[in-house]
């Protein structure tokens, strides 16, 4: 077998996924495995990493932004593209230019996630008494956590004296069933204390049902738990949230509380603080307010008067302008 004779398609279906589902998550090669369809197959499928331009890999970005798949959807094809290649070229050590480099991204617009104000959440999580599906909720509005992560905790791992919850696994549905998996990431990997409120009711809820053990969605499935919690918020006419943008409500509630950056990134199970920062701190008048008002007290006082004791000041402006010609 000769590599640099080999196209993309052969690459990818062949040497690639293969590797691939060695190492990751099955919903992850998942991903891969549709990208490769959809966009990488039709385009580069039949030509050898060699025969690959590089303004044809940045057109190709570029149109293909224009389409459905929008600039995100653009982007992550290239960057399963440019998985492919880097590899092929580590594993053979291949002496070939790689063509994706130098590659633009797309301009992809900033993802605001629809959430809730805490009067809103509030009515929220009162108005869910009584759902099958009550527990779930309450951990993902008292935790932020992920839906997976909530997917996968079970009753005996709450302690009802602290209120502790280890956060280690994440429960999804891929192409080969329901697996637990480990958290996204290593810093996913965290210990959260319910706050008096949600244990209180959880420990309710637990006794009422005959101190169960297992997970606490029983035997449902991930997608099941989401429609009985959307049906009964839509059947009650409660405020309308998806179970991720209860983590944002979470987190949005957290930072405008006056949490910082850290600890809400820290408890979120987010390796990188910038993704906390980018979603999260967005500059309100209330924020800019107070900012101003700390930093106005630590130079010389609280009001202009403090500011200009002691001096004479002259009007900005005339008392009379002169009439327009």
């Amino acid at each position: 077998m000769n590599p640099v004779t080999l196209t993309i398609g052969e690459i990818a279906w062949s040497h690639y996924l293969p590797a691939k589902r060695q190492r990751r998550r099955t919903n992850t090669c998942d991903g891969y495995e549709s990208s490769i369809r959809l966009y990488v197959a039709p385009r580069w499928g039949g030509m050898a990493i060699a025969e690959i331009e590089p303004d044809d890999v940045q057109a190709w970005v570029d149109d293909l932004a224009k389409t459905d798949a929008g600039p995100g959807g653009a982007w992550k094809a290239y960057k399963c593209l440019r998985q492919i290649v880097r590899w092929a070229l580590a594993k053979w050590k291949m002496r070939v230019y790689d063509p994706t480099q130098h590659v633009e991204k797309p301009r992809v617009p900033a993802y605001k996630p629809e959430t809730l104000t805490h009067r809103r959440m509030k009515r929220l999580i009162r108005g869910m008494v009584g759902c099958e599906c009550e527990p779930t909720f309450v951990l993902s509005a008292a935790l932020g956590l992920r839906p997976g992560e909530s997917y996968a905790i079970r009753w005996e791992q709450i302690n009802w004296r602290t209120g502790l919850v280890p956060i280690r696994a994440t429960l999804q549905l891929a192409s080969d069933g329901l697996n637990e998996w480990p958290t996204k990431t290593a810093k996913g990997e965290r210990d959260l204390y319910l706050p008096p409120w949600a244990l209180d009711r959880l420990h309710q809820v637990w006794v009422d049902r005959g101190r169960p053990r297992g997970r606490i969605i029983g035997g449902m499935k991930p997608g099941q738990v989401t429609y009985r919690i959307q049906r009964w918020i839509k059947q009650h006419r409660l405020p309308r949230v998806t179970m991720k943008n209860l983590r944002h409500t979470w987190a949005t509630i957290a930072a405008q509380s006056g949490v910082t950056i850290e600890l809400v990134a820290s408890m979120l199970g987010h390796a990188n603080v910038g993704t906390s920062y980018r979603y999260y701190y967005a500059l309100t008048r209330a924020a800019v307010t107070r900012a101003q008002r700390r930093v106005s007290r630590r130079l010389l006082g609280k009001t202009s008067d403090d500011m200009y004791k002691g001096i004479v000041l002259a009007p900005a402006f005339p008392e009379t302008l002169p009439a327009a010609a």
